[in-house]
């Protein structure tokens, strides 16, 4: 009879603290934070979210003439979502307030956490007025992605792009040559 006295003992011990109010609850608690934690690490709303890292035009392209092609450089990382709305994503480019004319503005789709070096081309307007101007793009301007964080999809490259006079010595003396330069 001790036998199975002890072990009655023993299980209503086993029972007691396995379910004392404690116990509960603190196992609640730490698979709560777990859940809470993971989600937390998600993207807000299902969607891709492009990230602009980094914008550089080649050295060598500045000074440039109306008319001339740049070449920037984009580092761009989808932190959010895979995209799977479209298989190209459009990026707009300016100097200054100058819309650039898109030569090569379009990059694949990037899927989730991808990142990937980009080379477009965009042409200078014919109607920019010479200066020097800071060159920036913006990721799907019309955000027809659904990017989930429109904040980061704009940035300017270092530097500055001048525009200068053609390189030409017919125009020396002729005021007439520089009429449309003017």
């Amino acid at each position: 009879m001790t036998n199975k006295g002890s072990v009655f003992i023993v299980m209503l011990i086993l029972l007691l603290v396995l379910h004392s109010p404690g116990f509960a609850q603190e196992t609640v608690t730490e698979v709560n934070a777990t859940i809470n934690q993971s989600l937390s690490a998600l993207p807000s709303a299902p969607g891709p979210d492009y990230q602009v890292r980094s914008v550089k035009i080649p050295s060598y392209e500045s000074p440039a003439k109306k008319g001339d092609v740049l070449h920037p450089v984009l580092l761009v990382r989808n932190a959010g979502y895979n995209d799977t709305l479209g298989s190209q994503v459009n990026v707009s480019a300016f100097l200054g307030n100058y819309p650039l004319l898109p030569v090569v503005s379009i990059f694949p789709a990037l899927m989730a956490e991808q990142e990937k070096m980009i080379t477009l081309a965009y042409k200078i307007p014919d109607t920019i007025s010479y200066g020097g101007y800071a060159f920036s793009i913006t990721i799907d301007p019309g955000n027809h992605i659904n990017d989930t964080n429109t904040s980061n999809n704009m940035k300017k490259a270092g530097g500055i792009v001048m525009i200068t006079t053609p390189d030409d010595d017919s125009f020396i003396g002729c005021e007439a040559c520089w009429a449309g330069y003017r």
